[in-house]
């Protein structure tokens, strides 16, 4: 073979030789690339997993704080409509006890007592929202001033009738027609002398002797004979059992029910208010 041939087939033998060198790199390259590419999106992908747990991080926070923001508001609405509602309890009740010294005609009388009983119902409304709604800090002395509001109510109410027979018979006496006058006149001195019996014995008719229980029965038939004189109807039967009981010792308003319950409402109320202002502010916080 001469030098020519011997050149060409060397040529191929390096032909040969550098196509699996090339297909090799070329295989490398390729790794190479897909590696990177691999890299690449691993890390695209962690760094789009870390924005979206942190938006969704802030989507809970902000959800968080708006529910929470939502229920201090509902919380705070329920305590003031408590608030509003205790205190109409008490306004509307001592409003109908004043207002009975003069004389009302029936109609106002039965719309002062269905004022009394729809704000009472709102009351208790409003109460079983604060129990619902909590915390115990706050629903506990709410509940105090439920019940206490509820006694000085029904005191008041009976404080009412006591003060609307007292103003039928002091008008009977001042200004009713001459055949009232007298009996008017022994029943005020009848009640007056029940009063002062009581006065002067223990405040538990269960300890009085026998004496003195005696006396009290003499003057209470005195009323009721006192009573009797007068026209028919001119005292119903609540309003002179009001009357006696009014002076056995004192009127429902000055009776010691009556102050402790006064009392329970003050302190109660007190409580209730650094209550719900510790809860309201805690969760602002």
């Amino acid at each position: 073979m001469d030098l020519q041939g011997i050149a060409a087939l060397s040529a191929a033998g390096v032909a040969l030789i550098g196509i699996p060198a090339t297909v090799v790199i070329g295989r490398w390259q390729m790794k190479a690339a897909l590696r990177t590419a691999e890299a690449t999106s691993e890390a695209g992908m962690a760094q789009a997993e870390s924005s979206y747990r942190a938006a969704l991080d802030a989507v809970r926070a902000e959800t968080y704080a708006t529910h929470m923001q939502w229920r201090r508001d509902i919380q705070r609405e329920a305590y003031a409509s408590f608030l509003l509602s205790v205190h109409r309890v008490a306004e509307v009740s001592e409003r109908f006890s004043v207002d009975n010294a003069e004389e009302l005609p029936p109609e106002s009388i039965r719309a002062g007592k269905t004022a009394i009983d729809d704000a009472l119902s709102a009351l208790n409304a409003a109460q079983t929202i604060v129990e619902l709604e909590g915390p115990d800090a706050v629903a506990a002395p709410a509940a105090g001033m439920t019940n206490a509001a509820k006694v000085m109510a029904m005191d008041l109410g009976d404080q009412a009738v006591f003060e609307r027979a007292q103003g039928k018979l002091h008008r009977m006496l001042h200004d009713g027609p001459p055949i009232m006058h007298d009996p008017a006149e022994r029943l005020i001195q009848a009640l007056f002398h029940l009063r002062s019996l009581h006065s002067a014995s223990p405040s538990d008719s269960a300890d009085l002797n026998e004496h003195e229980a005696h006396e009290i029965r003499a003057v209470k038939r005195s009323c009721r004979e006192a009573r009797s004189a007068l026209p028919p109807d001119t005292l119903d039967f609540e309003e002179f059992e009001a009357l006696i009981e009014g002076h056995s010792p004192r009127p429902p308003m000055l009776s010691r029910r009556y102050r402790n319950a006064a009392r329970q409402f003050d302190e109660e109320e007190v409580n209730f208010v650094r209550a719900t202002k510790m809860e309201l502010h805690s969760q602002a916080s």
